[in-house]
C-alpha cells in the first residue's frame, strides 16, 4: 500500500512526540544540568551541546520513519516491539496470572532454624513454556498448574488479552494440559486490500483474503457446503466473487462448473455471466436449474455406486458448485409451489452432494429458521457483520457471542467476519475487495467451456427422465441435453 507523503510526516511527528514523552525524565535531567552549568561555569556551551545530543536519536528516528517507514519497521520498531512484548510477558507473568484468576494461593507450613512453625504464603501459577512474537502478535504456550484444567486456562486467556490491551485473541489445546494462546496486538484487517487476477487452477479451495494472524485465508470448497450470513453492506460480494473468480481458471479447464442463482434480477451475478455454466434470475428458471442439477446428482450417484465413495474432480468430470445470492428470495419469498419444490431439491443436494461432487455456496441476510429452514445442513458458516447477539448464536452456535462477536464488527470494515474452523476454534478474517473492472477481466480471460441450456417450463417435469442428466428414462419427453461449447480464451 502506498502512503501519502503527508501521512508519512504525520506518523513521523507522532513517533517523535512519543519518543520525547518516553524520554522526558532524561531530557529534564539534561536541561537541568545545562542550566546549572550555564549559571555556575563558563563551559555552558559544551554542557548545552551535550544535552542537545540527546535529541539527535529522536530527530533521526523521525526522519527515518517519515522517509523509509518499511525499513524503520523492519530494523528498528519491529525488533524493539517484539523484545518489549517478550520482556513484559516474562517479568509480569505471575501478576497477570493472579489478575486473570489463573493462579492459586497456597499456604506452606515450615520450621525455621529455631524449630518454630511458620506459615509461608505462595502462589502457584501456570507455567509459561514459550513466548513467540511476530510483527503484530504474541503466541504463548502455557502449561496448566497441578489441578487446573485446559478449560480454565482458556477462560483466563481472555483476561490476559484484556490486561495487555490486545485487539483480539484465540486459544486452542495442544495436549491435555497445554494450550497455545494467540494475542493479536495490532489489527492488520483495518486496511482494505484489492484482489488480484487468479492464475492457478484450484479446485479444493480458494484464497479469499487474510486472517487476523496475518496468514492467507483459504476457504475449502470440495466436500463442503458453505453458508455466508451478513446484513446489507457487510461485504458478501467480496466473498462471492472471491469464490467464483478464484475457481475461474478451473472453470475454464472444465474441472469446475459454476451454477448461478440470483433472484435480485441478476444484478450481482450477471456481470460474470460467462463464467457460469447455467444462470437463473427468476424463480421459474431457478427451479429448472435445481432440477437439472438434481438429475446430475442422481446420474453421478449411480455411476459411483460400488466403485468410489468420494468424487475426485477432473476435466470432463467436474466439481459442480451451486452459487445462490440471497437464498431467502428462493426459500422464503418465492411463490409457494416454487418454494416447496426448491426447498426439496436444495435439501437433496445438501444431504447427498458432498460425496458426489456437488456443493452449495449460499448467501443470505436473515439467518432465521423460517427463512433458511435447511440452515443446519451447511457444513461451514461464515458470519459477517450481524445485527444482534441472537443472530450470532444462530449462525455460529451457542457460546460464540464472546469468542466470535460478529454483531460487533464495524460497518467501516466490509468483508470482515468470523468463522469456525474444523478444530472448533474461531478466527477473524477479511476478504479482499473485487472491483467491477477486475471481475470483467476475470470473466473475459476464463469463460466457462460447458454451457447448459435450461429447458422450457413445460419440460421441467421431464428432466428426471432424461438419461443424459442422470434420470431413469421413465419420462416420455426428452429435453435438450447440456450443450458443450468452446469459447476461445483471450
Amino acid at each position: 500500500m502506498i502512503t501519502a507523503p503527508g501521512a508519512r510526516w504525520q506518523s513521523a511527528f507522532r513517533w517523535l512526540a512519543g519518543w520525547l514523552w518516553h524520554c522526558r525524565i532524561w531530557l529534564a535531567v539534561w536541561l537541568a544540568a545545562g542550566l546549572v552549568t550555564w549559571v555556575s561555569d563558563t563551559r555552558a556551551i559544551i554542557a548545552v551541546g551535550i544535552a542537545c545530543l540527546g535529541l539527535l536519536p529522536g530527530v533521526a528516528g523521525g526522519v527515518w520513519v517519515g522517509l523509509w517507514p518499511g525499513s524503520f519497521e523492519r530494523w528498528a520498531a519491529g525488533p524493539w516491539r517484539r523484545y518489549r512484548w517478550r520482556r513484559l510477558m516474562s517479568r509480569r507473568w505471575q501478576s497477570m496470572c493472579r489478575n486473570a484468576r489463573l493462579a492459586e494461593r497456597q499456604v506452606i507450613n515450615r520450621r525455621n532454624l529455631q524449630g518454630d512453625r511458620q506459615s509461608v504464603e505462595t502462589w502457584r501459577c501456570p507455567r509459561l513454556q514459550q513466548v513467540r512474537t511476530s510483527s503484530h502478535a504474541v503466541e504463548l504456550i502455557i502449561r496448566a498448574r497441578p489441578g487446573q484444567t485446559v478449560a480454565e486456562l482458556e477462560a483466563g486467556v481472555e483476561r490476559i488479552a484484556s490486561t495487555l490491551d490486545a485487539v483480539a485473541f484465540r486459544s486452542w489445546p495442544v495436549s491435555g494440559s497445554v494450550i497455545t494462546a494467540e494475542l493479536i496486538m495490532t489489527d492488520l484487517l483495518t486496511t482494505p486490500v484489492n484482489a488480484s487476477m487468479p492464475e492457478a487452477v484450484l479446485v479444493d479451495g480458494v484464497r479469499l483474503g487474510r486472517a487476523q494472524s496475518g496468514r492467507d485465508w483459504w476457504l475449502p470448497i470440495t466436500g463442503r457446503h458453505t453458508l455466508c450470513v451478513g446484513c446489507s453492506g457487510s461485504g458478501k460480494g467480496s466473498i462471492l466473487w472471491g469464490i467464483c473468480a478464484g475457481l475461474s481458471p478451473a472453470v475454464h479447464a472444465d474441472a469446475v462448473r459454476l451454477w448461478g442463482v440470483d433472484l435480485k434480477a441478476g444484478v450481482e451475478l450477471a456481470m460474470g455471466r460467462n463464467v457460469f455454466s447455467a444462470f437463473a434470475k427468476t424463480p421459474d428458471n431457478a427451479l429448472r436449474l435445481l432440477t437439472v442439477l438434481g438429475g446430475i446428482l442422481q446420474q453421478r450417484g449411480e455411476s459411483m455406486a460400488g466403485s468410489v465413495r468420494q468424487h475426485q474432480a477432473r476435466p470432463g468430470d467436474p466439481l459442480h458448485v451451486l452459487v445462490i445470492d440471497e437464498l431467502a428470495a428462493l426459500t422464503a419469498y418465492a411463490p409457494s409451489e416454487i418454494r416447496r419444490d426448491a426447498e426439496r431439491l436444495l435439501s437433496l443436494i445438501l444431504t447427498q452432494g458432498r460425496a458426489l461432487g456437488v456443493v452449495v455456496v449460499a448467501f443470505v441476510q436473515d439467518p432465521r429458521k423460517e427463512i433458511v429452514a435447511m440452515r443446519g445442513l451447511f457444513t461451514q458458516t461464515i458470519a459477517l457483520r450481524l445485527r444482534s447477539r441472537e443472530e450470532t448464536v444462530m449462525v455460529l452456535g451457542e457460546g460464540m457471542t464472546q469468542r466470535a462477536p460478529a454483531h460487533r464488527i464495524s460497518p467501516a470494515g466490509p468483508g470482515t467476519g468470523w468463522l469456525v474452523e474444523e478444530t472448533g476454534q474461531v478466527d477473524r478474517v477479511r476478504a479482499d475487495y473485487w472491483p467491477d473492472p477486475l471481475i470483467r477481466q476475470v470473466v473475459h480471460h476464463y469463460p466457462a467451456r460447458a454451457v447448459v441450456d435450461l429447458p422450457p417450463d413445460e419440460n421441467t417435469e421431464t428432466l428426471a427422465g432424461d438419461p443424459a442428466l442422470g434420470g431413469t428414462g421413465r419420462s416420455g419427453r426428452r429435453p435438450r441435453a447440456p450443450r458443450q461449447t468452446s469459447r476461445r480464451a483471450i
